[in-house]
């Protein structure tokens, strides 16, 4: 395949075939993937159904080829249109279409490349892994996108290609994250077949499981307890008790988890009957789970932590799920907290108040004292707000009292202010007493931005950091 597909394929893994896998880490992508699954399966009924929404009745006529497509207007269409297309082709079909992939507008191409290797997948996974050997580099990408796909058909027999086939799936676990995952390829194939596997027979599923090796093992064993914890927790429970060691630790923070999101009390029976020294994960994760349902309800829970450092992670996690819709209360939480974590906790609702409310989010800034929370918050701001005040925006950023962060922070304002009057930006710029000729030289040379912007990761000036990670 040409590697002017390499981006665009590599683009849509990381958004959606990681959210397949287990842990936190499915939670935002999944969305995402699902949508594409939905879409498709809705795609292959279009010739007896009516979608509304495209406008689409049954009959209409399916594209002939991609050309055509890409001259039907809107993009929902264009969009909808690939999938039909798509839908009714066979495996030879489909790779020819595979070959054509870089010649798709990108936005279509990254849907299309996910609907075409998960279609090819569940007709001829065979063919399917044979053509991402192909690829390159850009295979290593494809593959946990045919393996998810083949697995939700057919984990029999996935499974046993991947364990007649190990070298093929190495890479597919070198990236880690919580439990094990997080990244497009963070729990490797075993996860992936064991998460299809457990939505169909999850008892089979853990049979298999338990023959697998060291990390695979403990990957695909929790892969399964989460998939099953979230619609039934008593029965990951069971699973749970035929566990040992770190592999039964992390289904029960996983059970926990699941609990908090649907009854607090319950999570918290089910924690004081763990072993002590499970109990102070399995309550972060519990709490996780209340936050991510119930954020007002979680800060309410707060004042149940004892420990300090507990509590400040708890807060920085209740405040950002609160800011999402009640960024003021949730500055006020962090606020009143006075917890060691409060610049993390700061920067993740500064980024949500700042653009939901940035005149608000200003005038909260000035009831913080000065010190690495307030310079956070600023920092944030200065890169997050959608005011088009700049000489404000700017004279906030001059106030920042790390030397470094305040720099950045002034860049970033600068920046922005240039897009609509470069001459004021330019001029406040060289009539700032806060930077040096030489900054002054590299912003304005710069067009406002630092090249550097980002640069020292945990504080408020590194506006980059905290776009990344939302």
């Amino acid at each position: 395949m040409n590697q002017k597909l390499l981006y665009p394929v590599v683009t849509l893994l990381l958004g959606a075939t990681g959210g397949f896998l287990i842990g936190k880490g499915n939670k935002s992508a999944d969305s995402g993937a699902t949508e594409a699954a939905e879409m498709l399966s809705r795609s292959s009924r279009a010739g007896s159904i009516n979608d509304s929404s495209t406008g689409r009745s049954a009959g209409t006529t399916r594209a002939r080829n991609t050309d055509e497509i890409n001259q039907m207007p809107g993009q929902l269409q264009r969009m909808q249109s690939l999938l039909d297309f798509y839908a009714g082709l066979s495996p030879e079909q489909l790779e020819e279409e595979a070959r054509k992939l870089e010649n798709i507008p990108m936005p279509e191409r990254m849907m299309a490349s996910y609907v075409l290797f998960a279609k090819w997948a569940e007709t001829d996974p065979m063919s399917a892994m044979a053509f991402s050997d192909k690829m390159g580099f850009t295979g290593m990408f494809v593959k946990p996108t045919i393996m998810q796909s083949w697995a939700s058909v057919d984990p029999v027999n996935a499974s046993k290609y991947y364990s007649d086939n190990p070298g093929q799936f190495a890479m597919m676990g070198m990236f880690g994250g919580r439990g094990g995952g997080g990244g497009p390829m963070g729990n490797g194939a075993a996860s992936i077949i064991a998460g299809e596997w457990a939505r169909q027979n999850p008892d089979d599923a853990m049979a298999w499981a338990k023959t697998l090796n060291g990390s695979e093992k403990g990957n695909a064993v929790s892969s399964i307890v989460g998939q099953v914890a979230s619609s039934d927790p008593q029965k990951a429970m069971a699973m749970a008790a035929t566990l040992t060691g770190d592999d039964q630790s992390r289904a029960n923070r996983q059970i926990a988890e699941a609990l908090g999101s649907k009854n607090w009390d319950e999570a918290q029976q089910f924690i004081a009957g763990l072993p002590t020294d499970q109990q102070d994960d399995a309550r972060r994760r519990a709490f996780e789970g209340l936050a991510s349902k119930d954020p007002s309800e979680a800060a309410k829970q707060l004042a149940s932590f004892t420990d300090e450092e507990q509590r400040s992670r708890a807060t920085a996690t209740v405040a950002e799920q609160m800011s999402r819709e009640d960024p003021a209360g949730a500055f006020n939480l962090v606020i009143s907290s006075g917890t060691s974590e409060q610049e993390d906790a700061m920067r993740n609702v500064m980024m949500n108040y700042a653009r939901q409310d940035s005149a608000g989010a200003m005038q909260a800034i000035s009831k913080i004292p000065q010190g690495d929370a307030r310079d956070t918050a600023i920092g944030t701001f200065v890169f997050a707000s959608n005011s088009t005040n700049y000489s404000e925006t700017f004279a906030l950023a001059e106030t920042i009292t790390d030397e470094r962060d305040r720099s950045r922070a002034i860049g970033v304002s600068a920046a922005k202010w240039m897009t609509t009057d470069p001459e004021a930006a330019k001029a406040a710029i060289q009539q700032s007493t806060t930077l040096s000729d030489e900054v002054k030289t590299r912003i304005i040379d710069g067009g406002g931005m630092m090249r550097d912007w980002g640069g020292r990761g945990s504080r408020g000036g590194e506006g980059g950091n905290a776009a990344g990670g939302q």
